[in-house]
């Protein structure tokens, strides 16, 4: 039980510098993950081009593999060199699709409201927050702290976890100093009920 103790500790640990971690470098972190993802796009595509002109030319016929290849090296480097630029431009679309979806769930609600059917307001509710947040994300200045909200969402996760887990710990420690103790429980796949 104490080497049980000491992982769970030790984890715990991990997982809370991680967290706070994330939360402390939240826009660098958003940022890392925009240019490692351009990198993925810039690999395959140099290694597709590099490939296409390996070949011998008649083995060449298609010119659409060096077209795609170069538009992903392209989309690679805009997202390693300008990372805050395309954070601005998915906030931009995400933001519309969220305004999007919140009319067309008003216009689904208030067919339904027509047909007789009785809705709860917070419904509603739930659309108008949805058009607000779409709103608020297409009209602020500063998209990259927007994009920043999920990370800073998992490192508080990941704190909660990690306190959760010193906080089993701590119960733990309690109930074997009272004396107490735990039992494992056994599963068996036999079903004797039959």
């Amino acid at each position: 039980m104490k080497k049980f103790l000491q992982n769970t500790l030790a984890r715990s640990l991990c997982v809370l510098a991680f967290g706070i971690l994330l939360i402390v470098f939240a826009a660098e972190i958003t940022e890392w993950i925009v240019m490692l993802c351009g990198l993925v796009f810039i690999i395959p595509g140099a290694v597709s081009l590099i490939g296409y002109f390996r070949r011998d030319p008649e083995g060449r016929q298609i010119m659409l593999y060096p077209i795609i290849a170069v538009g992903s090296i392209l989309f690679g480097l805009v997202q390693v060199i300008w990372p805050e630029l395309f954070i601005a431009i998915i906030m931009y679309i995400l933001s519309g699709c969220l305004i999007l979806i919140s009319l067309i769930q008003s216009y689904t609600l208030w067919n339904i409201h027509k047909q007789g059917v009785k809705i709860h307001p917070a419904y509603y509710l739930v659309t108008v927050l949805e058009l607000a947040t779409g709103l608020y994300i297409a009209l602020t200045n500063n998209k990259t702290e927007i994009a920043e909200l999920p990370v800073v969402l998992l490192g508080c996760g990941f704190i909660i976890y990690s306190l959760l887990e010193l906080w089993t710990i701590y119960l733990v420690r309690q109930n074997n100093k009272k004396g107490g103790e735990i039992v494992a429980i056994e599963t068996t796949s036999d079903n004797t009920d039959q």
